[in-house]
């Protein structure tokens, strides 16, 4: 009996300092950010009355925040699944043991090793109108030279572009891992039986790569969902409220207009359409998964 309790406090001696870390950076922020969406909170107001659910229900005849929310949602449809197509096939390619695989997979991970800062100057540079490379050989092959981030329709897709680039060599690795989890025997079986390459990706890879599926759909979603950097360096949510996401509208609601309050109602109401949309997420996926194994 006392061994067991020493046991058990030495395990929590262990994980006493993360508790402690996510107490005081995660539990009480996000406590505190639920107590002020509550109120009408000017950060340099001295007045801040409990107004109760007032912001929320502000959000729902707020037009721009409707706007910021389309915006998010274009940009997650724009960047999940072709960012996962993406590394997937790029996993797939290093899965086959080429040659020079290591060089591959550095060149492959760099992008995302740089912050967003960097990065957005890259392709500030490369989507320039008058100096840019992309628009310089699509002079050379008589092609228009489009103005990609100053144009409504073209803005959004080219900060969707550009974060696929961003990402999607940390997915890749992921999905490597897991593409070298699945045992040779399955794809030997399946080679017996006259199962060509597609039929061995659909029915062999995709069902036993279906938890990293998931993780990857799922962090890329909650990823998109928060997408703040590019928008706020590249186009500052234009041209025409074309680029406005939901996070760079809380930040410009928060830190420059002031009003913390509606801020925290805005990311409080993200947070639950992204918490809604990754349990629908799971349950499709997952859901598929046992009926597959029934």
């Amino acid at each position: 009996m006392i061994q067991r309790t020493e046991e058990r406090m030495t395990a929590y001696a262990f994980i006493a300092p993360y508790i402690v870390l996510f107490i005081a950076f995660l539990a009480v922020p996000v406590a505190y950010g639920l107590y002020i969406s509550l109120h009408d909170w000017h950060v340099l107001g001295q007045n801040r009355p409990f107004i109760g659910f007032a912001n929320y229900a502000a959000l729902l005849k707020d037009d721009l925040f409707h706007r910021a929310l389309l915006n998010t949602a274009y940009f997650a449809l724009l960047t999940v699944l072709p960012g996962n197509a993406v590394s997937l096939l790029l996993a797939l390619g290093l899965n086959a043991r080429v040659r020079g695989e290591t060089l591959f997979k550095t060149l492959y991970y760099l992008p995302v090793v740089l912050s967003v800062a960097v990065t957005a100057i890259i392709w500030r540079w490369l989507y320039s109108t008058e100096f840019g490379i992309i628009n310089h050989y699509l002079s050379l092959l008589g092609g228009p030279r489009p103005a990609w981030l100053n144009s409504p329709a073209l803005a959004m897709p080219s900060l969707a572009v550009m974060s696929i680039w961003w990402g999607a060599g940390g997915n890749m690795l992921i999905y490597l891992a897991g593409l070298r989890g699945i045992p040779d025997e399955y794809y030997e079986a399946a080679r017996m039986d006259g199962a060509g390459v597609w039929a061995r990706f659909r029915h062999v890879t995709i069902p036993l790569l279906r938890p990293t599926l998931l993780f990857c759909l799922v962090m890329s979603l909650i990823g998109s969902s928060q997408v703040f950097g590019q928008s706020y360096i590249l186009t500052g949510g234009g041209p025409h409220y074309s680029t406005l996401t939901v996070v760079l509208y809380m930040y410009q609601t928060g830190f420059s207009l002031y009003r913390m309050g509606y801020a925290c109602a805005v990311a409080y109401v993200l947070f639950a359409l992204v918490l809604g949309l990754t349990f629908v997420q799971y349950r499709l996926v997952a859901g598929r998964r046992e009926d597959m194994a029934a």
